[in-house]
């Protein structure tokens, strides 16, 4: 029996119209790993072949002790894995924030950079306390040397607990952009989030952190 002229087109075309819907979903957490008090997840990101990180941790710190940490954009080369350099754009204020970004990338890739903007609210009830952050990456020009991260987006959720605790829960999503194949990023696409989480524990035994009281907040 021959197959009609045009048939197994119509099969292809029809099963990539069912497929594609699918691989523009956002897929199922995953744990990788559980170590030095952190839970690491993957999973499948919508319209991205890159995967986005989540990441569970408690501090041993006040809600105002991590939030100070979080604000102080100046520091943020002391704890954000391979930050070269930080400064603010513009004024610092209680809820919002937007600031520079430069990162070290290992010798032969350029060197990357973004800009962020970055909102702060809490839940009157829970206290629980939310940032998002964003790229702007038009809000500079393009600096030579370096690659304008474009895509990033990053969410934290901060729990208050009994004890001077804080529960963490961390979503990163981003695309350093280049030439870089997803493959390749996605072998280590957890290694700067796990160590930028590191440095922040490490901060918080600062005694300028770890005595912060931040009066926009409820602990």
């Amino acid at each position: 029996m021959k197959t009609k002229p045009g048939f197994n087109t119509l099969i292809i075309i029809t099963l990539l119209l069912a497929w594609a819907p699918l691989s523009a979903q956002t897929g199922e957490w995953k744990l990788k790993k559980q170590a030095d008090g952190l839970k690491v997840y993957l999973r499948d990101a919508e319209n991205s072949n890159i995967k986005e990180v989540k990441i569970e941790t408690t501090f041993d710190a006040s809600l105002s002790s991590v939030i100070a940490v979080l604000k102080d954009v100046p520091a943020y080369s002391k704890w954000i894995y391979k930050c070269s350099a930080a400064e603010r754009l513009e004024p610092g204020a209680n809820t919002s924030s937007v600031y520079y970004c430069g990162i070290d990338f290992p010798w032969p890739l350029s060197d990357r950079d973004f800009i962020a903007k970055s909102k702060l609210r809490q839940d009157p009830n829970s206290k629980h306390v939310f940032i998002d952050v964003q790229c702007a990456p038009a809000y500079l020009p393009e600096k030579d040397g370096f690659v304008r991260i474009k895509k990033m987006n990053i969410n934290y959720e901060f729990i208050p607990l009994p004890g001077n605790k804080v529960k963490m829960n961390y979503r990163l999503h981003s695309d350093p952009g280049g030439a870089l194949p997803a493959w390749l990023i996605n072998l280590a696409v957890d290694n700067g989030p796990v160590n930028t989480i590191k440095g922040m524990r490490e901060m918080l035994k600062e005694d300028k952190y770890r005595n912060a009281k931040l009066a926009f907040l409820e602990e």
